[in-house]
């Protein structure tokens, strides 16, 4: 921690800090009102708008008293009014990464845009996730495979109060309805599924009389 957060009666660093938190507070007036001075001395139109723009600007914020950021840094202390209205921007085109959700991921937005706009939304394989941190899974391909004491993969979903608990597997096929595949693959994944001991989610609506002639629904 910081010694100046811990002492209690901590030491000037400098012989006159007053002075120097002056010289900070409205350095930024005088430099304004050096820019206008030397306007004048070089008749330059460009130095003494701009320097007048500041000196003006300065007076104002000495004199008015709403603000006492602005009292006490003159000009400069415009900077952080600034900022602060343009801190949603630099939030997302700055320092947001592309997964930090608030409340919604840059990645999610990108899709909404490119499916708004008629825009092909598909993007290659990968992922921006960190799949070496703890909780992360994933399958690898062995060259050399090992055989496992336990090849199913099982879990019961139901707890002690359940009157009908359900073993499943803990790999299954997803919904794809049979708009997006033929009649023959449809029936080569049920024949997996059973072969595998796994449900096969076919995305219908119905039980069509492919689905019907198979085993596993």
């Amino acid at each position: 921690m910081p010694q100046s957060r811990t002492n209690l009666n901590p030491e000037p660093k400098t012989n006159s800090p007053y002075l120097v938190g002056l010289l900070l507070r409205y350095s930024t007036f005088g430099a304004a009102i050096l820019i206008f001075l030397a306007g004048l001395l070089l008749l330059n139109w460009w130095l003494i708008i701009l320097g007048g723009f500041g000196v003006c600007l300065g007076i104002y914020d000495v004199i008015q008293s709403k603000h006492a950021i602005l009292k006490n840094y003159p000009v400069a202390g415009h900077i952080r009014y600034v900022l602060e209205d343009f801190r949603p921007e630099i939030r997302q085109y700055l320092l947001e990464n592309d997964k930090e959700q608030v409340p919604f991921s840059r990645q999610q937005r990108a899709l909404i845009y490119q499916r708004a706009k008629n825009v092909s939304d598909t993007n290659a394989f990968g992922t921006l996730d960190n799949l070496y941190t703890n909780g992360k899974e994933w399958f690898l391909q062995s060259a050399i495979s090992q055989p496992l004491d336990n090849q199913d993969f099982r879990i019961i979903v139901g707890g002690e109060r359940c009157q009908q608990p359900h073993d499943m597997s803990v790999f299954n096929i997803s919904a794809m309805s049979f708009g997006s595949l033929s009649a023959n693959a449809i029936m080569a994944l049920n024949q997996g599924a059973k072969m595998g001991g796994f449900t096969h989610d076919t995305g219908e609506g119905a039980i069509s009389l492919i689905i019907a002639s198979s085993v596993v629904i």
